[in-house]
């Protein structure tokens, strides 16, 4: 290998088709009362670079979990790639993906979520094979282990996943108001969707469920009609947060300190431990003055972390071609 040579780069090879850059933003699901059914895509991005290759596997990994995250076949961009590649007859000798990951893992914002989705459009990419969005939607989803995640993801904004009785989603982009600005205390504490899904009860009273359905069908409305100030109640939960609590110390006077310095409401973002909190984008300084609040009170509870202000995400998934040498790519910053 002659050094600096950037033919022998990355396992570049002359033979090799065009690359492609897929982009795939964090999701925060529930909501509140919308267990498994709600979620909405936010403004923090993770970015893939994929190639096909001779033969191996190669991923190079940047950001959060570098050092962590699979490098091999394991890796869950390349086995959700491979996934696709399956359903579709399509045989790839190799791949190098470089990921760089912005999105936090095992934080509740869906860091599983748009790695699939990244990989499932990457591989429609390179494949040429055209399964449809919903299809695809139902792949992730499929993969993932439900649907709200994905379908924010992959879509954009504001999204409703229905599981039909033949395993199909239905998907539905659900109007977000444009003021709703969303600020985010994100503990340095680990929580997987699996053992966050351990601690929840088989079946609940007739009451819970009503409490849900009545706090679900108010925070739609709130949101429909503008009526803001209805959100701190229709964001209580009683299906999953009661019993989450256990696993982030102090989360309910972290969401009170939200609430105190005027967040219109606030919840545990997917499984957490990441605490989101709805404020208005147009009074300025809200968003970080409601976001340090809530890191104050954690820290009464000896958890440390990041402060983040996030808009929404209107967009989805996207992708790009890249050119058939990665050596001269680099991640757009």
């Amino acid at each position: 290998m002659v050094e600096n040579d950037p033919t022998q780069l990355f396992g570049y090879h002359p033979e090799r088709k065009p690359g492609v850059r897929v982009t795939a933003p964090a999701s925060s699901a529930n909501l509140g009362p919308g267990f498994d059914v709600l979620a909405l895509a936010l403004d923090l991005r993770n970015t893939y670079d994929v190639w096909e290759t001779p033969e191996g596997i190669q991923v190079e990994v940047a950001g959060e979990g570098a050092g962590t995250i699979p490098t091999n076949g394991d890796n869950l961009f390349v086995f959700a790639m491979q996934s696709y590649f399956s359903l579709a007859g399509y045989t790839s000798r190799g791949l190098l993906l470089r990921q760089e990951n912005r999105i936090p893992l095992a934080r509740g914002l869906g860091s599983s979520a748009a790695t699939i989705v990244a990989a499932l459009l990457a591989a429609r990419f390179i494949s040429g094979h055209q399964m449809d969005d919903d299809r695809l939607l139902d792949l992730a989803a499929s993969l993932e282990g439900h649907a709200d995640n994905v379908a924010a993801s992959l879509r954009g904004g504001f999204q409703l996943a229905v599981l039909e009785s033949n395993g199909r989603h239905t998907v539905r982009r659900l109007p977000w108001p444009r003021q709703l600005g969303c600020a985010l205390f994100v503990p340095e504490l680990l929580v997987s969707t699996e053992s966050a899904r351990e601690v929840l009860p088989a079946t609940y009273a007739r009451e819970v469920v009503v409490h849900n359905l009545s706090r679900l069908a108010l925070f739609l409305s709130a949101l429909t009609e503008g009526r803001v100030e209805d959100l701190r109640i229709a964001t209580e939960d009683k299906l999953h947060q009661p019993y989450r609590a256990e696993l982030v110390p102090g989360l309910d006077r972290i969401i009170a300190a939200a609430t105190a310095v005027g967040a219109y409401g606030a919840f545990l973002s997917g499984a957490g431990p990441t605490v989101l909190a709805l404020y208005n984008r147009d009074i300025k300084g809200s968003g970080g003055k409601i976001a340090a609040a809530m890191a104050k009170a954690a820290a009464e509870f000896g958890l440390e972390g990041k402060q983040l202000t996030l808009d929404v995400s209107l967009q989805g998934g996207e992708f790009r071609g890249l050119p058939e040498d990665p050596s001269g790519v680099r991640f757009a910053r």
